[in-house]
């Protein structure tokens, strides 16, 4: 089992605090850097990644020579990689935002939490999440929504890609609404002023032990953690209420009836 953590709306994350933050939360789930990459334009308008040293990374940084860049974690048995985490900007992919992808260990949400907290006075953003699957690719893929990837039977991923700016999307996952419900969301008090049932979605999670938890991270943003076997309930409960952008109703299929011969 993979995790993921993608954060959104990062343009005023500098290239420096990013690789930081890379540093700093691979190193606390026990996860060695062993290359890097940065991206680059090419004749034409596209951008390729060249490959260099973590140390030949952090010196381009240093002297502002490069924006997007991925730290990785590799190994022979694992393809693409072990583990990766990335810092893209609108230059190269028509957004920003920041993906991580590594195998599942206990603990780590705390870890994410603890991390976010001790950087929250330079990790701007809006939005973010925690969440797991079963290859580190869908977990990449899934950072934007890409290959129709899917965590839930009622999700339509390719939702969310039409919200992204890089699809001249409303970018409503930054204050109205909510991508999905994940083990850890999170969001900022424009998300917890968000009604349902007329009451805020900040009074709703408070309202019952079922709905989670709040962990305040700053002045502005918030963690909230779900357990495992409430998401499906909470997802079916606040993309009913519409809030959830990539939410869709399942459809159970009736047996058809085959008539005595």
């Amino acid at each position: 089992m993979y995790s993921g953590v993608a954060i959104y709306d990062t343009k005023k994350i500098s290239t420096a605090v990013a690789c930081e933050f890379g540093v700093e939360i691979l190193n606390e789930l026990g996860i060695s850097i062993t290359s890097a990459g940065y991206y680059e334009i090419l004749d034409g308008g596209d951008h390729d990644t060249i490959e260099i040293s973590f140390s030949e990374l952090k010196e381009k940084i240093k002297k502002e020579e490069v924006t997007s860049f991925r730290i990785y974690s590799e190994t022979e048995k694992i393809r693409p990689w072990h583990a990766c985490f990335g810092y893209m900007t609108d230059e190269f992919v028509g957004f920003n935002y920041i993906d991580i992808q590594y195998p599942s260990v206990d603990g780590e949400l705390q870890t994410i939490k603890k991390i976010l907290k001790s950087m929250s006075d330079k990790l701007f953003c809006s939005y973010g999440i925690n969440y797991h699957e079963e290859e580190v690719t869908e977990v990449f893929f899934y950072a934007t929504g890409d290959n129709l990837v899917n965590i839930y039977p009622y999700e339509n991923s390719s939702l969310f890609k039409r919200e992204c700016p890089s699809r001249k999307g409303l970018e409503r996952y930054k204050k109205t609404m909510l991508r999905m419900v994940y083990p850890g969301n999170i969001i900022n008090n424009d998300h917890l002023s968000i009604t349902l049932k007329e009451i805020t979605l900040k009074e709703w999670i408070l309202s019952d032990v079922r709905h989670g938890s709040l962990e305040k991270l700053n002045d502005e943003m918030w963690l909230w953690s779900v357990e495992e076997n409430e998401l499906e309930s909470i997802n079916k409960c606040l993309g009913e209420a519409g809030i959830l952008i990539s939410w869709k109703p399942q459809i159970i299929k009736e047996r058809t009836r085959t008539l005595p011969k």
